[in-house]
């Protein structure tokens, strides 16, 4: 079938499929950096496979290491991101793009790209969101869904961990989609109204050379390295993954909300320890909706909306 038509008219079975996974300093990108990517590949027919992962250096100071347990000194010999953007666009090519939460991954994957003068807006869709389009649940963590569908995970924050278990989750989706008789990315933009849907219209990744990009091979995994994970930066993780939740669509059900308090209590970090992960969380979102010098009437309501769930979860700024 001929890349000009999109996705939107593609078999789902016959796709494939790069699940992308960002490590980062941040929230927002320019002013935050990619620090970690993996790339896991689907051909049809197809076990998951890692193709792509390495650590990046950020240009700036390391931050939100007590997320992802990355240091200054891991980093220190990696390659900047404009050195393996053809890598990724080579490990992605010919791919739709998914991933868990694709909204946090694709806002670095367009600016990374952009900054190192690569325009490509490849169909994407996200995993999280697969459970409520197809009737199985609400969204959540990528630890509660492995846990649901039995696929191993270590919920960690490390890039390749969570893009292969992410594959696998996608296979699960598979069998569900073939279930209810879903054939194309058309029939499956159907299902629910999502802002990913709009991309189905456009072209799959195309090649490195097609973009005239030169390949890199110095890669530097953090396969090697040793990785500090302990009860501390576990919660960490843990809840900041329950905030980027949040902030994907900052529309939470009132069940949704009641278990993010649940986990809130049940956590061992203290009180400044959230105060910092919500003045995070909110400030992002600010710099997200200012960029363009405009704040209009829907994203005022969204701030505020976030404000309100912050608040119920123990502090929002102002408090």
């Amino acid at each position: 079938m001929p890349a000009t038509l999109g996705l939107a008219s593609r078999r789902i079975s016959d796709t494939p499929i790069a699940v992308i996974d960002f490590e980062t300093t941040g929230l927002t990108p320019g002013s935050d950096r990619v620090v970690e990517v993996s790339v896991v590949r689907i051909d049809p027919g197809e076990e998951p496979r890692l193709v792509l992962d390495t650590l990046v250096n950020p240009s700036r100071p390391m931050a939100a290491t007590e997320i992802h347990g990355i240091h200054d000194n891991d980093v220190k010999d990696a390659p900047r991101f404009q050195q393996i953007a053809g890598e990724l666009i080579e490990a992605a090519n010919g791919c739709a793009i998914a991933a868990y939460n694709v909204y946090f991954d694709m806002r670095f994957f367009d600016f990374e790209l952009s900054n190192a003068g690569i325009e490509v807006y490849p169909p994407h869709f996200c995993l999280m969101y697969m459970r409520p389009m197809l009737g199985l649940g609400s969204r959540c963590r990528l630890d509660e869904a492995c846990n649901l569908y039995g696929v191993d995970y270590r919920a960690a924050h490390i890039a390749s961990d969570d893009a292969m278990a992410s594959g696998w989750l996608y296979l699960q989706y598979l069998h569900e989609i073939d279930r209810l008789g879903i054939e194309t990315f058309a029939d499956l933009a159907r299902l629910r109204n999502y802002k990913f849907n709009a991309s189905f219209s456009n072209d799959l990744i195309p090649t490195s050379a097609e973009l005239g990009l030169e390949r890199f091979n110095q890669l530097v995994s953090r396969s090697g390295l040793e990785i500090e994970v302990d009860p501390t930066r576990q919660a960490f993780a843990s809840y900041w993954e329950t905030l980027r939740t949040i902030l994907a669509d900052l529309d939470l059900t009132s069940e949704e909300l009641e278990s993010v308090k649940e986990e809130r209590e049940a956590s061992i970090l203290t009180k400044e320890q959230i105060r910092v992960l919500h003045a995070r969380a909110f400030t992002s979102v600010i710099a997200q909706f200012a960029s363009d010098k405009w704040l209009d009437d829907r994203e005022v309501i969204k701030l505020r909306r976030l404000h309100q769930c912050l608040a119920k979860l123990g502090w929002a700024p102002g408090q």
